[in-house]
Order: structure tokens, then C-alpha cells, then sequence
């Protein structure tokens, strides 16, 4: 599965927003809306990849349903460093922008 991939690339996202108010260096968080899009669609992939395992063998049940819970923890994680992004290119241009 691929959590580890989304979690890295989240980790990445959450550091990229926070070292874009130092230096004011937005390039670093231009490109949050593909990220975003990214995890987005490693959940949906962690998701359908593990209800395959979980009707080929109930036994994968409780991993599978971890992997799918952590997936989304994941999500809302990216989430959350769009909101970061958001707001540091709003507290440093006074300009409103959405990331999605």
C-alpha cells in the first residue's frame, strides 16, 4: 500500500508551509494544490487497494482498515498544510488565496 508514499509526501507539505514564512519564500508552497491532489488519490487507491485484500481474505480485515484509517488521518493532515499555506501567503502579500 501506499501510506508510506502519502505520509512522506505530507511530511513534505507540513515543512515546505512552515519554511515558507521564514524566508518568504513562496515557492515552496505553489504547488500545494497538485500535492493535495495527490494525496487525495493515494487515499482513494490505499482505500479500493484494501477492501481488494480484505474480500480476497477476511483475516487482512484489521491491517487493511488501519492502512484505510491512516490514509485518511493523512488527508486531513495535507489539509491542514494548505491551511498553513493559505495563511502565510495571506499574512505575508494581504492577499486571500484557496488552495484545493
Amino acid at each position: 500500500m501506499s501510506v508510506a508514499h502519502s505520509a512522506d509526501l505530507v511530511i513534505d507539505m507540513v515543512d515546505d508551509a512552515m519554511a515558507a514564512y521564514e524566508p518568504d519564500d513562496f515557492a515552496l508552497i505553489k504547488d500545494f494544490s497538485t500535492r493535495d491532489d495527490t494525496v487525495d488519490a493515494l487515499r482513494h487507491s490505499i482505500f479500493r487497494e484494501g477492501i481488494t485484500y480484505t474480500m480476497k481474505d477476511p483475516k487482512n480485515i484489521p491491517r487493511c482498515t488501519h492502512s484505510i484509517m491512516v490514509a485518511r488521518y493523512l488527508e486531513g493532515c495535507a489539509d491542514h498544510a494548505c491551511k498553513i499555506a493559505e495563511n502565510v501567503h495571506s499574512m505575508e502579500t494581504g492577499e486571500r488565496t484557496e488552495i484545493k
